[in-house]
């Protein structure tokens, strides 16, 4: 029923008559009714930022035939360890994939750039694609591609556990990608971001939630945007930070991760919350 159901909705995609592509949903939310084809046109709101003031964001390229494509974000948490969405990654060779660091527009070099060649990389044990639940993964660098630490290339703090802190809603936040700029959209040459609320996760549940799942947004999920729409991640954002900054100083509290297509007023961008997974990323990261 699954299948029938994916397959409807990409014969959907491909026969009308304007752009339109599939959301970025997990498929029990799919199944819940709660998608929607959207038309290309429907603009996600950001501002570019100053060049290399985010120094701990890295674009996750792909290789298709001998060119590298952005395909998600990330941050670094060390000179040899980055921090993603395993959906990024779900059992691809590492090979495929390289990390570009200190970059801020990624149609022009720069001499402020890194480029890091992974080793390999681990998603949470217990990552479930139908659910997106514990969509989290850790990227290692080879040692002759590890990074070099400077005012251009810096690892993003962490935030404390959740017992200590769990974002209210209400709080500013900020999210920042190379993601396309409407859904189904252009990826973005330079670098974007938005500050948008949390958003409580009863109200991201009510948003979400349907007979086949009652409760999509889990204890280790949080949810940013919403009403009144315009502004969200979108498509190659995934896996990128959903941060907080004071006096120059970053906490990474989500990873991109789904929601129903991008910027759609009353459906919040759903994000890995960061401090449920301390104890997996300090065990799991290399030294």
């Amino acid at each position: 029923m699954r299948l029938i159901i994916l397959a409807g909705l990409i014969v959907c995609a491909y026969a009308a008559p304007q752009r339109t592509v599939l959301p970025r949903l997990p498929i029990s939310v799919i199944l819940n009714g709660k998608y929607q084809l959207i038309p290309e046109n429907k603009i996600v709101g950001g501002t570019e930022v100053t060049p290399n003031s985010l120094p701990f964001m890295i674009s996750l390229q792909r290789k298709f035939l001998n060119t590298f494509t952005h395909s998600c974000g990330g941050t670094i948490l060390s000179e040899s360890t980055i921090l993603t969405a395993a959906h990024c990654l779900d059992e691809v060779d590492p090979s495929l994939f390289r990390v570009i660091a200190g970059a801020h527009n990624l149609s022009v070099e720069s001499d402020m750039e890194q480029i890091g060649r992974l080793d390999n990389y681990t998603m949470h044990p217990d990552f479930n694609p139908i659910t997106l639940e514990n969509d989290i993964a850790l990227i290692y660098l080879t040692p002759r591609t590890i990074l070099n630490i400077s005012d251009t290339v810096q690892p993003i703090g962490l935030p404390p556990p959740t017992v200590d802190l769990d974002p209210p809603a209400g709080l500013m936040v900020t999210v920042a990608g190379w993601g396309t700029t409407s859904s189904g959209g252009d990826i973005s040459d330079v670098l974007l971001s938005i500050d948008i609320p949390v958003v409580s996760d009863v109200d991201c549940n009510s948003a979400y939630a349907g007979d086949y799942n009652t409760n999509p947004v889990k204890d280790s999920m949080m949810c940013a945007g919403g009403a009144p729409g315009g502004i969200d991640a979108c498509q190659g954002d995934s896996g990128g930070p959903l941060f907080t900054s004071d006096a120059g100083s970053f906490t990474q509290h989500g990873i991109v991760s789904w929601g129903r297509g991008c910027a759609l007023a009353d459906y919040p961008g759903v994000y890995t919350q960061v401090s449920y997974f301390l104890d997996w990323i300090n065990t799991e990261m290399m030294p």
